[in-house]
C-alpha cells in the first residue's frame, strides 16, 4: 500500500512539475520565441535552462518510480542506496538556479519580472520536493515489507535498519522507523533531565546570547573602523567604531566566561543524575537479567558511557548553541550588507550539510562499534583480576594479558576506521570552506569595482565569512561529537528503560508468619536455557520447627529451589508457596526479611565485619551484632582482630578465611531472626569443632522455624526431620535417614559414594540393610554423577 502511494506521488509530481514549469517558462511569449531561446541561447538572457531542469528532475524521479513498480521487493532498498545522489543532484539544481539569479541580477531588470521570480522559486521549490520524494520511494518497502514477511515467516532488516540484537533490552524511547533510536529524540531526553535546573538553564542561556550577539557585532564596526580611515580619513570616524569594539570585547569575554562555568556545572549534575538513574534501574532487574549480562558491560555503561555521555553532551551542546547564535547573527549582518553575497554563502550551506550529516552517520556506527568492543575489552580485564588468585594458580598470566591485548588491538582497529573517516571529513570540510573564500572574494571584488559595495563592507563581509566559516566548521564538528555522545546515551538508557521480566516487588506483609513452605508441581527452567527444564513437577513442603534437607547428585535441582524460594525466577509451572501465598505475593523487603540464606560461597562487602553482619538492616544495636555472632561461633575469632568488629574485611572478604567467611554469612543470616533459614552447604567450609559449635547455635534457633539444608555431609543430613533427594529435577524419595537407608534406593547410593570418599573405600561404617546391594564403586560412582549432573553457564550448580 505505501508503495502505491509513493509512486502515485511521484507520478503526479512529474506531471505537475512539467505543466507548472512549462506555463511560467512561456507566459507571456509565443512558440516563437521558445524556438529563438533553443537557436540563440544565451545564460545570460534567456529562461531556457531553468525549463531544462525540469527535464533532469523527471527523468530521476521516473527512473526511481519505475525501478519500484519493477522490483517492488528490492526496488525501494536500491532506490534508498541512491538517497544521497539524487540529494546531490536536487542541490545543483537549486545551486545553478541561484546562479542564476545572480547572474540575470547583474544584467538589469529580467532578474526582477515576475515571469523568471516564478520559474525560480518553481524550480527551487521543486528541487527540494524531489528530494523528498526520492527519499518516500525508499522508505516504502517499510509497510510492505512487514506483510512480506508475515506471509513468507521471513525476517529481514531494512539496509539502514541492520543492527545486532543485544540480548533481550529494551531501546530507548523515541524510535525512528524500523526501531532505530531517533538522535534527536535522545538528545531532548538527556535536556529533558536539567528541567530541575532550569534557573542555571535560564542563566548560561543568558550569557550565551549576551556573548554571541556581542561577538556578532565586532566585524561590523571593524568595518566602519576600516572605513571612517580609507574612506572619510578622520579619526572621528575611526574612534567612535574602535571604542565600541573595545566595550563589545569586554563584555564578550566576561560572558563567556559565565556561560562556561554555568554550563560544567550544569552537565556535571546531569551525570549524576544519569549515575543515579542508571543503578536504581540495575538494582531492579531480575537475577537472569545479570545471568544474561556480563558484568564488565554492566559497569561499562555505569562508569565510562555515563562519562562520556555528560562529557560530550556538555560540550557539544555548549559548543553548538554558541555557534548556531553567532552564526545566526552573522548572516543577518552579511545580508544586510550585501544579498548577492550573501547568496554565495547560501550556495555552500547545503554541501557542508551533506558532508556532515553522511560522515554523522558512519561516525555514530563506529563509536557503537568502539564502545562494544572496550566493554568487551573490560570484560576481559575484570574477569581476570576478580579472578586472580586462579590465574596465579594455573600461571595463566601471560595468556591473560595476550587476551586483554588482543581486545584492546580489535578497539585500535576500529579507532585506524575513525581516524581514517575525521581525516576525509576535514579534507572535505576545508576544501568547502576554501571554495567559498575563493568565490566570495573574487565575486566581492567586482562588486567593489561596479561600486555596489564599498571596501570595508567586504572587508567586514570577509570577517563575517570566516566566522562564520568557523562556526559551520564547530557546529560539524559538534554533530560528530554528538552523535558519539548520543551512541553512549542509546547504550545507557537501554538499561534505564529496560523493565524487570520478573517483577519482585508484592503487596503481602502479614504481622505473623509461621513459615511453612510448600512447592507445588514446580517446573522451572534458567531465562539463559528456557529449553531446559532443571525442575520438574518438584512437590514438597517444610513445616515449621522441621529441618528438611535437600540431597541429591550435582545438577539434579537442588540450589534452584533455594532460588525460587527467594524469588530469584519465577517457575513455568506449579507454585512457590509461603504460609499459602506465593512468594511473589511478598514485598520484597519483607520476604527477605523473614527468609535468610546461607550460600555455599557467602559473599562479603569491603566494608567492616559489623558492617556486613548488620547489612541491609538499619540502626542495629552493638549488641545485637555481638549474640548473632555469638550464636554463629564468630564472636571469638571476630574479637582477635586488629579493630575487633570495626576491622574491614577486604574485596570480598579477601582479609578472612573461608571458614571465618561463612560464619560471619551465619551471622548475617540469624541477626534477622527469620522464619525461614536456608542453609545452602552453609557449613562446608568449618573445620569439625567449629562445624559442631555453628551446628548448636543453629540448632537452638531453628526451634519454630522453618529450615532448608542443602549438604552433602552425612553428619548434616542425617538430623534432618526430612530429607527430600532429587534426582534429574525430580523428587526421587522423601523420608527420614533411616527410612531411605532401608529402601536402597538413590539417597543409600549417594551415602555409599560418600562414605567410600571418607574411608578410601571402606564402607564398614555405612549401615547396610540385610540384603542389601553391595556398595557401587567410586568409579562408577563418579561417571554416574557426570552423567546426572550439570552446571549452568556460569559454572554453578543448579
Amino acid at each position: 500500500m505505501r508503495v502505491c502511494v509513493a509512486v502515485g506521488c511521484n507520478l503526479a509530481f512529474i506531471c505537475v512539475d512539467i505543466v507548472v514549469t512549462t506555463v511560467l517558462y512561456i507566459q507571456g511569449s509565443s512558440l516563437e520565441a521558445f524556438e529563438d531561446d533553443i537557436e540563440g541561447f544565451n545564460v545570460r538572457r534567456s529562461l531556457l535552462d531553468l525549463w531544462g531542469m525540469v527535464l533532469l528532475r523527471a527523468c530521476l524521479l521516473l527512473g526511481a518510480t519505475v525501478g519500484v513498480l519493477w522490483n517492488r521487493r528490492e526496488g525501494p532498498r536500491r532506490v534508498g542506496r541512491l538517497r544521497t545522489l539524487a540529494t546531490l543532484s536536487s542541490l545543483l539544481v537549486l545551486t545553478y538556479a541561484l546562479v542564476k539569479l545572480l547572474v540575470l541580477s547583474e544584467e538589469g531588470g529580467l532578474a526582477y519580472q515576475a515571469r523568471f521570480l516564478g520559474l525560480f522559486g518553481w524550480t527551487c521549490g521543486a528541487a527540494v520536493a524531489t528530494a523528498l520524494l526520492w527519499m518516500m520511494l525508499a522508505r516504502a518497502r517499510a509497510g510492505q515489507a512487514a506483510g512480506e514477511e508475515e506471509n513468507e515467516g521471513l525476517l529481514e532488516v531494512d539496509g539502514e535498519g541492520e543492527g545486532e540484537e543485544e540480548g533481550e533490552k529494551n531501546t530507548t524511547g523515541g524510535k525512528g522507523e524500523k526501531g532505530q533510536p531517533n538522535s534527536g529524540a535522545t538528545v531532548g531526553r538527556l535536556l529533558s533531565y536539567c528541567k530541575q535546573d532550569s534557573g542555571l538553564l535560564a542563566t548560561a542561556f543568558f550569557f550565551l546570547l549576551l556573548s554571541a550577539v556581542c561577538e556578532s557585532f565586532i566585524p561590523y564596526y571593524t568595518g566602519k573602523a576600516i572605513d571612517g580611515i580609507v574612506i572619510h580619513k578622520s579619526m572621528e570616524y575611526f574612534t567612535k567604531p574602535m571604542i565600541v569594539l573595545s566595550v563589545l570585547a569586554l563584555v564578550s569575554s566576561v560572558a563567556m566566561g559565565f556561560r562556561g562555568g554555568v554550563f560544567t556545572l550544569l552537565f556535571a549534575r546531569l551525570s549524576i543524575r544519569l549515575r543515579n538513574l542508571l543503578f536504581r534501574s540495575l538494582m531492579r532487574q531480575e537475577i537472569g537479567f545479570f545471568d544474561a549480562n556480563h558484568t564488565g558491560d554492566i559497569t561499562s555503561r555505569l562508569t565510562s558511557d555515563t562519562t562520556q555521555v555528560s562529557d560530550l553532551i556538555s560540550l557539544n551542546i555548549n559548543l553548538f548553541l554558541r555557534s548556531f547564535i553567532k552564526g545566526a547573527g552573522y548572516f543577518i549582518f552579511m545580508f544586510g550588507m550585501s544579498w548577492k553575497l550573501s547568496l554565495v554563502i547560501i550556495m555552500g550551506f547545503p554541501y557542508i550539510g551533506l558532508i556532515s550529516q553522511l560522515y554523522g552517520k558512519h561516525y555514530k556506527k563506529l563509536t557503537k562499534e568502539v564502545q562494544t568492543s572496550l566493554a568487551k575489552a573490560n570484560r576481559v580485564a575484570e574477569e581476570t583480576i576478580s579472578a586472580m588468585r586462579t590465574v596465579r594458580s594455573f600461571a595463566c598470566e601471560q595468556r591473560e594479558a595476550d587476551g586483554y591485548h588482543r581486545q584492546l588491538t580489535d578497539v585500535f582497529r576500529l579507532n585506524k576506521k575513525q581516524a581514517l573517516a575525521y581525516a576525509c571529513f576535514m579534507w572535505s570540510s576545508c576544501i568547502s570552506e576554501l571554495a567559498l573564500q575563493v568565490a566570495i572574494l573574487y565575486y566581492g571584488g567586482h562588486l567593489v569595482v561596479t561600486g555596489q559595495i564599498t571596501g570595508g563592507t567586504l572587508i567586514s563581509f570577509i570577517i563575517y565569512e570566516l566566522e562564520l566559516g568557523e562556526c559551520l566548521e564547530s557546529i560539524a564538528s559538534v554533530y560528530t561529537g554528538l552523535m558519539q555522545g548520543v551512541g553512549a546515551a542509546e547504550k545507557v538508557f537501554e538499561y534505564i528503560d529496560r523493565k524487570p521480566k520478573h517483577a519482585s516487588e508484592g503487596q503481602e506483609a502479614p504481622d505473623t508468619l509461621r513459615g511453612l513452605v510448600e512447592f507445588h508441581d514446580v517446573t522451572f527452567s534458567y531465562p539463559t536455557r528456557p529449553d531446559t527444564d532443571v525442575l520438574k513437577n518438584v512437590s514438597f513442603s517444610i513445616y515449621p520447627g522441621e529441618v528438611t534437607a535437600l540431597v541429591g547428585p550435582s545438577g539434579s535441582g537442588k540450589s534452584s529451589c533455594v532460588c525460587l524460594l527467594e524469588n530469584f525466577y519465577s517457575p513455568q509451572q506449579g507454585q512457590v508457596l509461603l504460609d499459602g501465598r506465593p512468594v511473589q505475593s511478598y514485598q520484597h523487603d519483607y520476604l527477605h526479611t523473614k527468609v535468610a540464606l546461607v550460600s555455599q560461597e557467602p559473599v562479603l562487602f569491603a566494608r567492616s565485619v559489623e558492617q556486613n553482619i548488620a547489612y541491609g538492616l538499619t540502626d542495629t544495636p552493638t549488641e545485637t551484632i555481638i549474640a548473632a555472632a555469638t550464636k554463629a561461633n564468630a564472636h571469638e575469632f571476630i574479637s582477635g582482630l586488629s579493630k575487633g568488629y570495626d576491622t574491614g574485611v577486604g574485596e570480598k572478604g579477601a582479609q578472612l578465611s573461608g571458614g571465618q567467611k561463612q560464619r560471619v554469612a551465619i551471622a548475617r543470616a540469624l541477626i534477622r531472626k527469620p522464619r525461614v533459614l536456608v542453609l545452602d552447604e552453609a557449613t562446608s567450609a568449618l573445620d569439625a569443632e567449629s562445624e559442631h559449635v555453628v551446628q548448636q547455635a543453629l540448632n537452638g534457633a531453628m526451634e519454630n522455624h522453618s529450615v532448608l539444608v542443602i549438604a552433602h555431609r552425612l553428619s548434616t543430613v542425617e538430623r534432618a526431620d526430612r530429607i527430600v533427594v532429587l534426582e534429574r529435577g525430580s523428587v526421587a524419595e522423601q523420608g527420614r535417614h533411616a527410612e531411605l537407608l532401608a529402601r536402597r534406593g538413590l539417597y543409600y547410593r549417594l551415602v555409599q559414594r560418600q562414605a567410600m570418599g571418607l574411608e578410601g573405600g571402606a564402607t564398614d561404617n555405612v549401615p547396610r540393610p540385610p540384603g542389601a546391594p553391595p556398595p557401587v564403586s567410586l568409579e562408577e560412582e563418579e561417571e554416574w554423577s557426570e552423567e546426572e549432573g550439570g552446571k549452568d553457564e556460569h559454572g554453578a550448580k543448579y
